[in-house]
């Protein structure tokens, strides 16, 4: 019996990367998902995918006031779907007939995590395990999962590669880390065509305001002292958006990367402090650096990419250089540097 389920799911698997090597040459009429589509990354994928002319259905958790956040000019050009990934019916009726799913659908910040785990950890692992299975069910081609380098931790050695131990300090980077674990089970046991992500700090307009380099551009432009936790030598690799996207799009395209995880970052870093002062010259501000006594908690210190894997396969590399990054983000925000009265609310 063990020999013939063996037989099977080897069958199984050369007949997924068979259709695979005959579909993914273009996005073009593709039916493509997209969850947590309204969010930063997401919504920048989304336009990339629509550019390419796929078919895009968007998953949306609802809200009462209809607001479509980042999709508000692109949300006639795919389909919406409002709901929530952990409803498996919805998913299971969603992907049907679905070329690829992009699952970027997460709690994605790290301080909010700290403060509701329970949510943080359900919401994660709970929407992956409904994601793969609605896929297993429906013969999706592919699964890609946004993963995160927080699940390194404090690093042991750098630049950080795939093989470096996972330790995650905080609940948002364990549920990370327990979903790419759902995704490789399903490949193993099943032949789902997944592909693992990990990204090390993407950055551009419309992230979140709880991030550094947001929060960093608002105070600068509104003339507020820039406020750092601990001494600001913790280091970051930051990847601008347009290459992130660039990065998924070839991760959706190029055959035979099932089963694979790979990291995506710049190999270069750049301390907190020093970032802070780069805003402040950038903006031609007039503020000041001002240091908390401790870093927050569940904070990674250094985190600095080894993409050497993904650059072999994909042949991946970032063309935005990290000022430039800056610069155009800069200028996204300011026209909005009104947002700055939301930054206290944000955990």
């Amino acid at each position: 019996m063990k020999h013939i389920l063996f037989i099977d799911l080897q069958y199984r698997q050369r007949q997924i990367l068979n259709n695979l090597e005959k579909i993914m040459k273009t996005f073009s009429g593709k039916i493509i998902l997209v969850t947590g589509a309204d969010g930063f990354v997401a919504s920048h994928l989304c336009e990339h995918l629509v550019s390419k002319n796929a078919k895009v259905i968007a998953l949306l958790r609802r809200n009462s006031g209809g607001i479509f956040k980042n999709l508000n000019e692109i949300k006639k050009s795919v389909k919406i779907k409002w709901g929530d990934t952990q409803d498996l019916s919805l998913l299971t009726e969603t992907t049907k007939n679905v070329d690829i799913i992009y699952h970027l659908a997460a709690q994605s910040h790290v301080g909010h995590s700290l403060h509701n785990p329970y949510e943080t950890i359900t919401n994660d692992i709970v929407s992956t395990l409904n994601v793969v299975e609605a896929a297993r069910k429906n013969d999706v081609k592919r699964i890609i999962h946004a993963g995160s380098s927080e699940i390194y931790g404090d690093p042991k050695y750098v630049p950080i590669d795939t093989k470096h131990p996972l330790q995650p300090r905080s609940p948002y980077a364990a549920a990370k880390a327990s979903a790419e674990n759902i995704l490789e089970s399903y490949f193993h046991t099943y032949g789902l065509p997944v592909v693992m992500s990990r990204f090390f700090n993407i950055f551009g307009p419309r992230q979140g305001l709880d991030q550094a380099i947001p929060k960093f551009i608002l105070q600068a432009l509104n003339e507020k002292n820039i406020t750092i936790y601990g001494n600001g030598k913790q280091t970051r690799d930051y990847t601008y958006v347009d290459d992130a996207v660039n990065a998924y799009s070839k991760l959706g395209l190029i055959p035979n990367l099932e089963g694979k995880v790979m990291n995506f970052g710049t190999g270069k870093e750049i301390q907190i402090r020093k970032l802070a002062k780069l805003i402040i010259e950038l903006c031609n501000s007039n503020s000041k650096l001002k240091f908390s006594n401790n870093l927050r908690s569940g904070e990674t210190p250094r985190l600095l990419c080894n993409s050497n894997i993904a650059k072999k396969i994909t042949k991946w590399k970032p063309t935005v250089s990290f000022e430039d990054g800056v610069k155009r983000t800069i200028e996204y925000y300011k026209d909005k540097t009104h947002l700055i009265d939301n930054i206290p609310y944000m955990l």
